[in-house]
């Protein structure tokens, strides 16, 4: 059976989507940067519309029974970078960059409260008895940490406090710069076939931080090296290496 012709892409989303018999649609915000869910709320076939025409996120408030745009009354508003639904169709998620807060008690995530991580004996992670507390929301992927690291790297060179690890390298210049990422690369060489994982990671952390001071000097974000790595995938190290026009030695895709 053919499908039927849709003349937008919201009408294309909206036929997509298997709304439950009060018309609605679950809904969950997603930050875009960090992969926490920010928040859940319900959609109607004009609320997913306005979202995609408008590209901030639009829902419906049962409550209220009227439709209202996250951050209209707050300032906190929800950048809509992508829609996409399950594969029941019975679920949304909207990918998002955010203004502020997404919960209305202030918190960054509205999943503020849990039990912060299970082990497989039925305890906390880290090693406690269950019970909810609260905290900022989700737990950070790596790559959020990478992100943040960069971030307070940035504030250091913009604020330049006194006594700044930081400040001291980039105020050095390329030279320190450039001579702190060499020696840490060494030890972290000669770290690697010792075995200690425990020390291993300590001078991988050291050479990803000093890495990220150079990123920083040199002016280019830590995102277009993600964005980077994320092209390489699927393709083979070796293919990749040779499509360059002015290939790196040494350098390879994370599929290699």
């Amino acid at each position: 059976m053919t499908a039927p012709m849709t003349s937008s892409p919201a009408d294309a989303l909206v036929a997509a989507v298997a709304f439950d018999g009060s018309g609605l649609v679950p809904v969950i915000a997603q930050d875009i940067t960090s992969g926490g869910v920010r928040m859940f709320a319900w959609a109607n076939p004009e609320a997913l519309r306005l979202t995609i025409q408008t590209g901030q996120a639009h829902f419906w408030s049962r409550s209220r029974g009227a439709l209202w745009r996250k951050g209209e009354t707050s300032g906190h508003v929800l950048h809509v970078r992508d829609v996409r639904i399950d594969c029941d169709g019975d679920v949304v998620l909207y990918a998002v960059n955010a203004d502020g807060p997404s919960c209305h008690t202030g918190h960054t995530s509205c999943f503020f409260r849990g039990l912060g991580g299970i082990d497989a004996g039925g305890t906390r992670g880290d090693g406690t008895s269950l019970g909810l507390r609260e905290d900022g929301g989700p737990i950070d992927p790596p790559a959020l940490i990478v992100q943040r690291v960069a971030e307070t790297i940035a504030r250091r060179r913009r604020e330049r406090p006194e006594k700044s690890y930081v400040v001291s390298l980039l105020d050095g210049g390329w030279p320190k710069v450039l001579g702190k990422i060499s020696e840490e690369a060494g030890e972290l060489a000669e770290a690697l076939p010792e075995g200690d994982a425990a020390h291993t990671a300590h001078e991988a952390a050291d050479l990803l931080f000093h890495v990220l001071v150079g990123l920083e000097k040199a002016g280019i974000a830590v995102d277009d090296v993600f964005a980077e790595l994320k092209r390489r995938f699927g393709v083979s190290g070796l293919d990749e290496k040779a499509s360059r026009t002015n290939a790196t030695p040494g350098a390879a895709s994370p599929d290699q």
